[in-house]
């Protein structure tokens, strides 16, 4: 599978297994997400993320705010790009083992979002976080970049259409 992506825009998938972590793949969820800002963008999407949508920043392609709200290591945007308005965040999935990077990070999203929110693997390397009647979406995914480092991107989307792969993402 081949993928076109803009630099900022790293994506990809995580899968959520079974079973805990190892001690030394474990972080807390505050160690890995940013909760309250986190709260925050799933807030602000039933506004289009209006009001966390900063300076904004166009090309041929896509069109990009910044935002001084950020979930997942400070790398977070509200862009549009093949999708409308969303908000996104990428960074290092981090840990001993990279296989264990991907039940770490969805496991300590799980915490941050609390007991109301439900996983669901929607991809290979894709996790959706959604609650019962309840909109937005937030999306976790993994992947090896280039130079074989775990990757992870965090999405909020203002629907279940606007979350779903793509075709060529699955």
């Amino acid at each position: 599978m081949r993928r076109i992506m803009m630099p900022w825009l790293l994506g990809a998938g995580v899968a959520l297994l079974s079973g805990c972590a190892s001690q030394a793949t474990e972080q807390t969820a505050a160690e890995r997400f940013d909760c309250t800002a986190l709260n925050q963008a799933i807030t602000s999407a039933e506004t289009g993320f209006e009001d966390i949508k900063g300076r904004l920043e166009t090309t041929d392609l896509t069109r990009t705010w910044q935002t001084d709200t950020q979930a997942f290591h400070d790398a977070c945007v509200i862009t549009s790009a093949r999708r409308p308005d969303h908000y996104l965040c990428f960074g290092p999935l981090a840990t001993d083992d990279p296989r264990g990077a991907l039940v770490a990070g969805g496991e300590a999203l799980g915490r941050c979002l609390g007991e109301s929110w439900q996983s669901e693997r929607t991809a290979p390397d894709r996790l959706a976080f959604t609650r019962q009647g309840r909109e937005p979406v937030v999306v976790l995914e993994s992947f090896l970049n280039d130079r074989g480092r775990r990757m992870g991107t965090l999405g909020v989307y203002q629907n279940a259409a606007d979350a779903a792969p793509r075709p060529g993402e699955e």
